[in-house]
């Protein structure tokens, strides 16, 4: 396969245009080409991106054309994945971001290497729209209730802590935050897991599903967002 362009990454006096960030690798990562796309090496690491307009289209077609393009990436090699909107001003803020990052990005490279993330969503009923200011009700009253009314449930602590201990052994890390999912308040509980164990992972879900009612959507593989950061 022909690999990617690289580029030095220096400045440039030709017309600068927004860059869109897909994901950060090691320099010498095997990538296939894809159209437009082009690496930007500095401190062994490499940065994909592709030239785009300044202002971010936020259309469903394109989001969905990014997050595909990234999952290509993904399975050809270990990707730090970046979120759709990630833009950096040209090649040369790019290279300063890689070089400014270095120690971060290899050290979460090295603990990304083979892995996937997999999630289970577990389905909350949060009461925080129904929070309502009134004459007689004090800031600090408000924001309590408002941190009583997002704090998760004592239910999905208990099932989540279920979870992880049933699934020890199968993943590197896990996390969990509250989220929306199809409109619907969720607790996602987040695993790197590597590929070898990942077919025992799902398995074991699986076992899981059939003892716990209320497992809720399980999803995956995908790149590892969660675990980006």
């Amino acid at each position: 396969m022909t690999p990617l362009r690289p580029s030095s990454g220096q400045a440039s006096t030709t017309p600068r245009r927004a860059l869109l960030l897909y994901g950060i690798v090691a320099e010498d990562a095997p990538l296939a080409a894809e159209p437009g796309m082009q690496l930007i090496k500095a401190a062994k690491l490499a940065a994909i991106v592709k030239l785009g307009e300044t202002e971010i289209s936020h259309e469903p077609a394109v989001v969905l054309a990014f997050g595909e393009q990234v999952m290509r990436i993904h399975q050809q090699t270990t990707l730090i994945p970046m979120r759709y909107g990630s833009v950096l001003a040209d090649e040369y803020a790019v290279t300063q971001h890689l070089l400014d990052h270095e120690a971060r990005y290899r050290t979460r490279l090295a603990m990304l290497a083979n892995c996937e993330e997999m999630g289970i969503r577990l389905p909350l009923d949060l009461a925080a729209d129904n929070v309502v200011i009134t004459p007689q009700v004090s800031g600090h009253d408000y924001l309590l209730a408002r941190k009583r009314a997002y704090a998760v449930p004592e239910h999905a602590e208990q099932q989540a802590i279920i979870l992880n201990n049933a699934l020890a052994g199968l993943y590197h890390q896990h996390c969990a935050a509250i989220s929306v999912f199809n409109g619907q308040h969720t607790y996602l509980l987040s695993y790197l897991v590597p590929r070898a164990e990942l077919q025992a992972f799902r398995d074991k879900l699986n076992v899981l599903a059939d003892s716990i009612t209320d497992i809720g959507f399980i999803s995956g593989p995908w790149p590892p967002y969660n675990f980006a950061s």
